[in-house]
Formats: C-alpha cells, structure tokens, sequence
C-alpha cells in the first residue's frame, strides 16, 4: 500500500505544537480548517476524527486516484482498480457509504456505480484533502455512513486576495511511466479574487513484481482445469494505461457584507481496464484484438453567495450550488461505443449559519439533489433512472471551559424513478451527539454516538446484467429498505510536547446491511452476485501518535487500524481491511527533510466462503525533500521510493486484488515552485 506511512509526518504537522515550533515551513500549518464539517473548525476541536492532507504531505502522498492518494491514513484503503480508478474505502466501508466531495459539494459523477469508474476530480489540482472518518450524514446525506472525502480546489475564493500567487509542479514516476505536470495561479483585483488552474499526466502499463494473478488463483485455475496451462501477464499489467486532462478558473468578489463566487471546470480521462472479457451469447469468451477502454468526461459549473441576513454579528446566510455534465463511455477494441453511462447532476445547499460567538455556533439549512442517469449499450447492467433527494439539517456546537458538546440531526426524503421495477420513495432520519473533555493539559477524551440511515442506490435496486469490469452478474433488489446503523466511538487525544495524536475505538451495529453475495449460479458465463440485507456488526480501531525524539531533527510516528465486519448469519463480510501496523523515522533539519516509513498488513483469512484468502505483505518507502534557499523557500526538490522490498502486495479492498497486485518498486521525483501567498 503505497503512501501509508506519511499519516505520521501529517500527524507531526497538524497534531504537535513541538513540532510546529520547529518547522522552517509553517505555511502548511495555515490549512487546518475542516471545511466539509457541519461548522467549519480546526481537527482538535472536533468531536469526530478528522484529518487533513496538505502542503509537503500531499505532494509526496499524491497520486493519479484520489483513493490512492489518501490510501495509508488512518482507517482509509481504497478499492484499486488499477491507477486510474480508485475510490477510498473507510473503515471497511466504500461506493456511495463515502461520499466525495469537490469543495463541500457532490462529485455528480458515476464513480459510484462501479469500481471501474473512476471520480471526475484529480487530486493533483486540490489545496487540500480532508477525510471525516465515521457517519458523516448531516451535512452531506444520508448516504455517507462511512464518512467523507472533500477535495479543496479554492476556486471560489473565500477572502480577498491582494498579490499574484501561483504553483507549478512536474513529477514522474517510474513504476507508472507516470508524467505529470500541474499548476495554479491566483490573484486578485480590487475585491475581485480570480483562480485558474490545470493539470496534464500520462501513465503507461504499470509494473508489478511478478505475476498479475495471485499463487492463490493461479493454483484454483490450475485445478479447476486439470492442470492446462494458459498465459498469464508477468512483470506488467496490460491496458492498465492512462490520460488525464483537468483544469478550472473561477471568479469570486469579496465585499465587506456579501460575496458571490462563480467557477467552471472541466475533467477529461481516457484509460485502459485492466480486466475486462467479452462473452458471446453462449457465455463463452471471445478472441478479440485490442483491449476495453473508458473516455470519460465532465464539464462542472459551481455557485458561491454568501451576505448577512442582519446587521452587525447576526446570521449570514450561504448558498452554494453546482451543475454537472458527464459522460462516460466504454470504447471497444474495434472503437465502439459498448455502453454509454450520461449523468444530469444538480445540487443546491441553502444554510443559515448562526452566533460568531466561539462558546455557540449553529447551522440550519436545506438540501436538494437531482441526478439523471442514462446507460445504454449491450453492458449497461443497469436503467436509466432520475434521483431526487430533499434534505434538511441542523447542527450546534456548545464549548465550555471544560470542553465542548455537538449534536445535530438531518431528516432526506430520497425518491428514484425510471425504472422498469418501480419507484423507490422513502425518508431517513440521521442523528448525532459527540463532545470533547480536556483532562489535564495535554489529553483529551473524545466521543460521539450517530444513528445513520442510508438509502439504498440505483445500482442496489435495479441492477439486473453482466458487470464485464468486475466479472460479475449482478441482481439488484426494488424492495431493499434503508439500511440504519448505530455508531459508538470514544478516543483519548494527545497535544503535547512528547506526544502528539489520538487513539480511538468504535463499534457499529447496522439492521438490513446492503451487501453483494455470491449465489453460486452462473448467468452469460459469469458468476451470479445479487443484493442482499442483513443484520451486521463493524468494530475496529485506529492509532495515530507521534513522538519527537529528545530535542533533535528526529521524530518517531507509530500508526495502527483494525476493523472487523461480520454478518450476523452469514460469517465475515466480503473485502474488509486487514490488521494495519506502521511506523515512520522522520529527519527534519534546515532546508532538508527526509523519511523512511515501515508499514506491515497482517494476512486476512477472515473472508467468506467464495473469497481467497489474501497474503500478508510489507511495505517500505522513504521520501527525501530539500528547500533550497532560492526563491525564499518557494521551491521544493523531492524524491520519492515507494515499495523498495518490491513486495507481491495486494489490497484485499479491491475487488480485483486476485488480478491486480499494487505497483512494484518505484522511484518517484518531481520539482514544485511556489511564490507568492502559496509559499510552499
């Protein structure tokens, strides 16, 4: 797992004052705001576990996915369908329990119907990363039961910005053939803040240690048929290739009482899937010259307003929206179109944000979502179908000198038409209560209990076809009902000059849990998957501390993450993450800084009975970064290795971990310039 180590040098950075008093760059330290919270506020004061990823952190941790990028913090996997899709998995939980989000608004994309499908954001284009772990459901949906991902891109510029600020960045890689080149350019003129940004990358077929399959399927296979022997891809997986074109501009004015913000964006991916047959009528496969590839594209507009509702410090009232054009093809080897997924997306958040007060802090506000989806094409597994979701929420904090209490609750009426088996039209209610106790001067207790509601999706309804990316058949269900779960977390959290972090516990209880199970039967060549709901159970844990040693450059970061999923008559749950044990030496001294991260994934034998048990591996990175003194500070020279013990490494998240190994031993290097208000 590439990345999982640097939770540690991102923990030094927002977590430790020692530390922050010791770094000859603080300007990272300005992000750590969580802007997608239901009141924005810094980590340390929040009831729930979350963190940032930005500055330093986010150029090492940065890669072609977002789920990639993030994969390795606390908690957080990713589903891996090869580097050019990849969404995150949290705390066992991924699709539509994670919402993604762009700048505190839903992606509006098809990246949830199927792992395949990769999100309409490049990561490389973001200020900063945040990641809410747990039921995030009261601002963002009720879909978000296993918490949320928002990535800031500051198109619409919140304050005003008086002098040029810009940022280009060029990296490669060598396991990916990656080439990349990223930039952003800000300035402002009188209370007018304008941004524009880009990105370019180019990947090539990745490299992999050995063998695309694993022993374990290799030696099925060899069962299964007697022994015969077939080919199999070695050294390199094929049609695992990609490029992406991304960029935006937006435009916003600051006045003194009201602001108004207007961005435009586009996204624009081309990329192979590694894995995908074709199957004739009689289910057998075909022999067809060339591969599967995916054209996906996304052309977004989104609203900012903001003006008090009074005068003086009374509610301020702030609307935010977006609108979404997407399309997403699946180009056969002869340069058809084979399926065609088109989605119409809207959003519009309407809030009223209460008391500047720092001892009491509310919001109210509503919610509306619309998105029209369209699949046609001899693979398109499921119809076309138009979602409407209604929302109202509300959220308080209340801090004390003995801490701080937060509770809020959000009531969804989702209704989906379209489909052939009938109308899905139901309500959820979501709630949520969590508090912070100081004890002593450096420790702090942290708890929260959510009843989340999630409805069930498209897909989970309707679904009814071949699913050639996952070779899968898989059967929805019209009369699934919400899912509800009950999530309890406590935690001690650490913000001293020895130690710095938090260790938390949490246990869930769901009633009529949606999962996908085998049903033995075989439909067009491919195994039979249907939807089904079932009592469960999650419980698991997540460490994160840091520690510098004595007064020196050096710090020790230890990480930890567990969590186990289980069906209450049916055994383990497919594809949960396995027992997670990390640490990190950081150097930081002057214009250098350097790393070298150790992280160990225990084998996973808990699975049900048509899953393969995958292996344990471990993974060992370093990363070297020197600032020199040029430019004040403004330029950063990095070098980046990435699975140096060239591990056969496989995340047992993905659902093709048993065709696709993680990338080889790579070395990464790259060179980011900076001036202005950026500054590094």
């Amino acid at each position: 797992m590439r990345n999982t180590i640097l939770i540690g040098g991102i923990a030094s950075a927002l977590l430790s004052p020692a530390a922050q008093a010791e770094d000859p760059h603080p300007r990272e330290l300005e992000e750590i705001v969580v802007t997608a919270a239901p009141l924005a506020t810094d980590t340390r004061s929040m009831a729930q576990p979350a963190s940032i990823l930005a500055g330093d952190a986010l150029t090492l941790a940065l890669a072609p996915t977002i789920g990639e990028t993030l994969s390795g913090k606390a908690g957080v996997q990713s589903t891996f369908f090869g580097p050019a899709a990849s969404r995150p998995v949290i705390r066992g939980l991924g699709g539509d329990r994670v919402r993604v989000l762009t700048d505190g608004l839903a992606t509006l994309d098809a990246s949830g119907l199927s792992e395949d499908h990769a999100v309409a954001i490049d990561p490389a284009l973001a200020d900063q990363i945040e990641v809410l772990r747990g039921p995030a459901t009261l601002l963002h949906g009720s879909g978000a039961a296993g918490g949320l991902v928002n990535v800031v891109t500051n198109r619409l510029h919140r304050h005003a910005h008086e002098s040029p600020s810009g940022l280009l960045e060029v990296r490669g890689d060598s396991a990916l053939g990656e080439k990349a080149i990223a930039g952003r350019f800000d300035t402002g003129v009188g209370a007018l803040a304008l941004h524009v940004d880009g990105t370019w990358r180019e990947t090539d077929d990745y490299e992999i240690p050995g063998f695309a399959e694993s022993r374990r399927l290799r030696a099925l296979e060899e069962e299964e048929e007697e022994g015969e022997e077939h080919e199999e891809m070695h050294g390199k997986v094929d049609n695992s290739w990609s490029r992406t074109k991304s960029g935006g501009a937006g435009a916003s004015y600051i006045g003194e009482r009201w602001q108004f913000g207007l961005a435009a964006s586009v996204h624009d991916t081309e990329y192979g899937v590694p894995i995908a047959h074709h199957h004739d009528e009689e289910g057998e496969e075909e022999e067809e010259e060339g591969s599967v590839s995916i054209n996906l594209e996304q052309q977004r507009l989104d609203f900012r307003a903001r003006a008090p509702l009074t005068a003086g410090d009374g509610p301020v009232l702030e609307l935010r929206g977006a609108v979404t054009d997407y399309e997403h093809a699946e180009v056969e080897p002869t340069g058809e179109i084979g399926t065609l997924f088109q989605v119409d997306g809207e959003e519009l958040r309407a809030s009223v944000n209460f008391g500047k007060d720092a001892a009491r802090q509310s919001t109210l506000g509503l919610q509306w979502q619309q998105t029209d989806l369209e699949a046609t094409g001899e693979e398109a597994f499921i119809p076309g179908t138009r979602t409407r979701t209604q929302g109202l929420f509300g959220f308080q904090r209340h801090r004390f000198d003995s801490g701080s209490l937060e509770y809020g609750a959000r009531f969804d009426e989702q209704r989906i038409t379209g489909a052939p088996a009938g109308t899905y039209d139901k309500s959820a209610i979501n709630l949520s209560v969590g508090g912070v106790r100081p004890i002593g001067e450096i420790l702090s207790l942290v708890g929260q209990l959510s009843r989340s509601e999630r409805h069930p999706s498209a897909t989970e309804l309707y679904a009814d076809g071949a699913h050639i990316a996952t070779q899968q058949f898989e059967v929805g269900d019209p009369d699934l009902d919400t899912e509800r779960g009950i999530t309890a977390e406590a935690g001690l959290r650490f913000d001293g000059e020895r130690v710095a972090g938090e260790v938390r516990i949490f246990a869930s209880r769901y009633d009529d849990y949606i999962f996908l199970a085998a049903t033995g039967e075989e439909e067009d060549g491919l195994p039979v998957f249907s939807y089904r709901q079932e009592d469960s159970r999650f419980e698991g844990f997540e460490v994160e501390l840091e520690f510098p040693l004595s007064d020196g450059p050096l710090s020790l970061a230890l990480t930890g993450e567990y969590v186990r999923g289980r069906l209450d008559d049916s055994g383990d749950l497919p594809r949960m993450p396995p027992l997670g044990l990390g640490a990190r030496l950081a150097y930081r001294d002057g214009p250098w800084a350097a790393s070298l991260s150790v992280n160990h994934h225990f084998k996973q034998d808990k699975v049900t009975e048509l899953e393969l048990v995958t292996d344990a591996y471990t993974m060992l990175d370093a990363d070297l970064v020197f600032r020199p003194d040029w430019m004040g500070k403004g330029m950063m020279l990095f070098l980046r290795a990435r699975n140096l013990l060239d591990e056969d490494a496989r995340m047992h998240t993905s659902p093709l971990k048993d065709q696709l190994p993680l990338p080889g031993r790579s070395i990464g290097a790259g060179i980011r310039i900076s001036f202005g208000g950026e500054g590094g």
